[in-house]
């Protein structure tokens, strides 16, 4: 572009084009959306464009080691209920039965992920790494199902991946709605 043209657009005579507001976006990660049309929001989120697996091991501090992602996943888990697990306070520790139930959800989940870990490499990676994701429950619905993970789980794991998505669910109504000791 020459200095004329973009002394055009900064003094608002021409409009910039979208090729060149994507441009932008990509070095000032200002959405091109918000610089056409002020459309909110105006950053863009660099993480939206990074399928789930890979800002999970970036999250995870760039493990590239999936069975290191695995002990990770249930170690996060194990840190967000230990409040409730641990605690010699009665008004914030789980039950006997809560405590139990946490277990069982564990062992099962563990469980079903282990299970493609044993498959041939072709055909469970794909499931392993969607029930770990769905597990670590940062990521939306949508994130999830259109994730590379996903569309390389077949089918028939469906029901693994469902009661997966369960366990996590259990798991959140544990912590966030926990019927402790104290009440």
């Amino acid at each position: 572009m020459s200095p004329n043209g973009l002394n055009s657009i900064v003094k608002g005579k021409k409009r910039l084009s979208r090729i060149l507001a994507l441009a932008t976006e990509q070095i000032t990660r200002v959405r091109a959306e918000w610089i056409l049309n002020n459309e909110n929001p105006m950053h863009a989120d660099p993480n939206s464009k990074v399928d789930p697996w890979d800002r999970m091991i970036i999250e995870f501090y760039g493990i590239d080691c999936d069975t290191d992602l695995f002990v990770h996943v249930f170690g996060e888990i194990e840190r967000e209920t230990s409040p409730f697990r641990n605690s010699i306070d009665p008004k914030k520790a789980w039950s006997e039965e809560q405590n139990d139930k946490y277990q069982a959800l564990i062992d099962e989940a563990k469980e079903l992920v282990d299970h493609f870990i044993h498959k041939e490499a072709s055909e469970g990676q794909g499931p392993y790494r969607l029930g770990l994701m769905i597990l670590h429950g940062g990521f939306s619905e949508n994130e999830l199902w259109n994730s590379s993970a996903a569309y390389c789980t077949e089918t028939g794991y469906n029901s693994y991946m469902e009661r997966i998505s369960e366990i996590r669910l259990e798991l959140d109504d544990l912590i966030n709605n926990s019927n402790t000791k104290g009440d």
